[in-house]
């Protein structure tokens, strides 16, 4: 399982496919970013080539990879300060593209 002890969070999709992390997260968002593999959403490090980053309201919905157990799609709760951090690193990487 994953293991995320101090923050505000909730497992939507575990041991899943790429395919499906995205398809969630575009459902479950109203903005989508994909940003590239080494970002960081609060202190955990996004792994793969590119990965979806979601903002619905004041959570941050995202696909997470835990080495030896496969994909998830996590939200966290109650993020505000963090997702307007993120959206302005967003604004000024050109390797971040929007896709909703």
């Amino acid at each position: 399982m994953v293991c995320l002890s101090g923050y505000n969070y909730e497992v939507l999709l575990k041991n899943t496919t790429l395919e499906e992390c995205e398809k969630l997260i575009m459902e479950n968002s109203e903005d989508v970013y994909l940003v590239p593999g080494g970002y960081k959403v609060r202190d955990l490090m996004l792994m793969g080539t590119v990965s979806p980053v979601g903002f619905s309201g004041s959570d941050i919905i995202f696909q997470f990879t835990k080495p030896c157990f496969g994909l998830f799609v996590l939200k966290l709760k109650n993020e505000t300060e963090e997702i307007e951090r993120l959206r302005n690193q967003y604004k000024i990487d050109k390797n971040v593209k929007k896709i909703k």
